[in-house]
């Protein structure tokens, strides 16, 4: 859930006043965000995992954990968003020191877990925005509905039951999840 703060900042604005606060910054607009319940958590938690144990055994990228703060810019505006886990690949990844303030590299996958008071059209909105960015593929897990909706670059989108198995293609293929072991 966010609640949208009057004033309006630009991203370094943003970072000097909310680096480390729950809050992200939605076109030049500060919206406060509150903690992740018990099931989010528990969902992202499993992604993580599951992403982690994959990644540690094709060494492809980097992954990370709930609230790292990404700088998205679109034609619409700047925004710094927090999903609830990022892939980035390691050849779009710095060779040095990773930057201690927010992420200028737009995540390749983006995992955002749906909260219980969040509307759909919200979520759709930041997925859009996520694409517009530059990402290639956004998962949107709800955990109410027990589906995930499979967003790509190029504007697909596709909609899998508990009964399915997540596909990490085309930014982690040979990753395969089972979305009812994600739902149990």
């Amino acid at each position: 859930m966010s609640r949208a703060v009057s004033e309006r900042l630009s991203v370094a604005e943003f970072e000097q006043r909310y680096l480390g606060k729950n809050a992200e910054l939605w076109r030049g607009e500060v919206r406060e965000t509150m903690p992740a319940g018990f099931r989010h958590g528990r969902i992202a938690a499993r992604l993580t995992v599951r992403i982690g144990t994959y990644l540690t055994q094709t060494n492809e990228g980097e992954l990370f954990a709930a609230e790292t703060g990404f700088v998205v810019r679109t034609p619409a505006g700047e925004s710094v968003l927090a999903p609830d886990v990022a892939f980035i690949r390691k050849e779009r990844l710095p060779e040095t020191d990773l930057p201690s303030g927010f992420c200028p590299i737009v995540p390749d996958l983006v995992v955002e877990v749906v909260s219980p008071n969040e509307t759909e059209s919200a979520v759709r909105e930041k997925a859009q925005e996520w694409l517009a960015g530059g990402a290639q593929v956004v998962w949107v897990v709800d955990p109410q509905r027990r589906l995930v909706e499979v967003w790509r670059a190029g504007g697909q989108v596709q909609v899998l039951s508990e009964n399915d198995t997540l596909d990490g293609a085309p930014v982690l293929t040979g990753l395969k999840i089972p979305l009812r072991e994600l739902f149990e």
